[in-house]
């Protein structure tokens, strides 16, 4: 329930602000209760050190917090929300254990607080970020609970005259996931109260990025992982995150966004950039280790076809990563690489351990594709479809195009592969702008899309819909989509697939 919302934010509770950033504003201090320059400047400290993921010294700076503000719940916050971070990448049952008890004792100082906005906008906070870990931790039916509580406040805080920026962002956070909810979550949402549209909390995000409270950066970077996740990167998310990386340049967290963004939008070069960035600024003493940059680091060598310089990254994080996210995919992703060097040995061993531990899209499609490879071994055909795929992912679209169309035009290949080749053909051509081709190609998909668990038919289904929208075809437009969740089957991506439909669809009625 809410768990691919819920896991998609979760990075937007992290502090956000390099070692160079500004003093706190007024209305910040004011909602942390700072009434000194020394505890404003001892929090700010702390904060960069969570930025730059230095967690010892950021609770270093926040006991300077107590001393100087012993009646602020500065201190609290920023220890509960350093906790947070780390409990949130690291899935270790200690690092959960600290933020828990941390997070009871932020709860205990909000319900202390004189009754008025900040006492319901700190308790909306603890719970929010309660929630956030529980339902990192799967623990669905506590986590809707705790969200329901938090969100309950944030739209009674939103809902009043002049809320502050803070509000906007638990109340952004809280509609796209109401917006986001897969239906076959809906029942249950609408059960527990959740209302809201993507759109409605992409504004409400926007209003809490352009405001000036303790969670300003914190909102722009949830806005642009909304926008790249759910809008296909119409709202300029990418752009937000270049932008607070150039103003933060030592800031690996920030780096580290950047680089997913990068490699969402189809520039692995530059991606690899941003993430050996950050990866080089973790290298620093006392910076505690993010394991998800070795994952997008193979992923983005990989995308650039360097296969051989992928695997150590990708089965690196693979094996040693205590935890399940990104696991799945990453250990698929390090066994196609082995293949393509032709070691059939090792990547069979890798296929063998992919397993789909949680029910997200990306860690079931993995394990179906894993035990797809198990079969047979890559075919020149496929191997074609690996290299047409890299291409269109690095932004190479010509090329992926030549690579791909002996394949679309091969009829004695498999339904299957051709419908792959076609509607990443067909992705090319939307790139490129040259609706026709693209149209056709997804028309070929979406008729003959062989597996009937594939995503092909069904996506391309949902492009031909972009390319009608691109086109000014609002009625053509409309249409595709309305196909796209009149299919209540299972497949690839589908939960993936209706999330970005519903959101396609509120856009064209705004």
């Amino acid at each position: 329930m809410l768990r691919l919302a819920l896991v998609a934010l979760a990075f937007a509770a992290s502090p956000s602000h390099a070692q160079s950033s500004p003093p706190l504003s007024d209305a910040a201090r004011s909602a942390l209760g700072l009434t000194t320059d020394a505890g404003a400047s001892a929090y700010v400290a702390g904060r960069n050190a969570i930025l730059s993921f230095r967690m010892a010294d950021a609770r270093r700076a926040f006991a300077r917090v107590a001393e100087a503000e012993p009646t602020s719940l500065a201190s609290a916050y920023g220890l509960e929300t350093a906790a947070l971070w780390i409990a949130l990448v690291a899935e270790r049952d200690e690092e959960r254990d600290r933020f828990y008890a941390l997070n009871d004792s932020l709860s205990e100082l909000a319900d202390a607080l004189p009754d008025g906005r900040d006492a319901e906008l700190w308790q909306a906070t603890a719970t929010m970020h309660r929630a956030l870990l529980l339902g990192r931790e799967e623990r669905y039916s506590r986590a809707g609970l705790a969200f329901r509580s938090a969100c309950g406040r944030y739209r009674d805080l939103t809902d009043a005259p002049d809320p502050a920026p803070d509000a906007h962002f638990g109340q952004g956070l809280c509609e796209v996931a109401a917006g986001s909810v897969p239906r076959k979550y809906k029942w249950l949402a609408r059960l527990l109260g959740f209302s809201g549209t993507v759109s409605g909390g992409t504004a409400h995000l926007l209003a809490a990025t352009e405001g000036n409270g303790v969670q300003g950066i914190e909102s722009a970077i949830a806005l642009s992982i909304v926008d790249r996740t759910l809008n296909e990167g119409r709202g300029e998310g990418l752009e937000r995150i270049q932008a607070l990386t150039q103003a933060y340049p030592d800031s690996p967290i920030l780096a580290y966004f950047e680089g997913f963004q990068l490699l969402t939008d189809r520039r692995p070069v530059e991606a690899e950039a941003s993430l050996r960035r950050a990866e080089e600024a973790l290298a620093e003493p006392g910076a505690v280790p993010l394991p998800f940059i070795d994952a997008h680091l193979g992923t983005a060598l990989f995308r650039q076809g360097r296969f051989e310089d992928a695997i150590p990254h990708l089965e690196g994080f693979a094996r040693s990563f205590r935890g399940d996210a990104l696991v799945a995919n990453t250990t698929l992703l390090a066994g196609i690489a082995y293949e393509m060097t032709g070691d059939r040995s090792r990547a069979e061993a890798l296929y063998r351990r992919v397993r789909a531990r949680r029910d997200y899209d990306v860690d079931l499609a993995a394990a179906r594709q894993a035990a797809l490879r198990l079969d047979a071994p890559m075919t020149p055909a496929g191997r074609r479809l690996i290299l047409g795929e890299t291409a269109y992912d690095s932004g190479r679209y010509r090329e992926a195009i030549e690579i791909l169309q002996p394949v679309v035009t091969d009829a004695s290949l498999p339904d299957t592969d051709r419908a792959e080749a076609a509607y990443r053909t067909g992705r090319a051509h939307q790139a490129l702008r040259e609706w026709d081709d693209a149209l056709r190609h997804f028309q070929l998909a979406t008729v003959r899309p062989g597996d009937p668990l594939g995503k092909w038919g069904p996506w391309s289904l949902y492009h031909t819909g972009e390319v009608h929208e691109a086109l000014g075809a609002t009625s053509d437009a409309r249409a595709a989509y309305r196909g796209v969740l009149a299919n209540e089957a299972e497949f690839d991506f589908s939960k993936s697939l209706e999330q970005r439909t519903r959101t396609a669809l509120e856009r064209l009625d705004r």
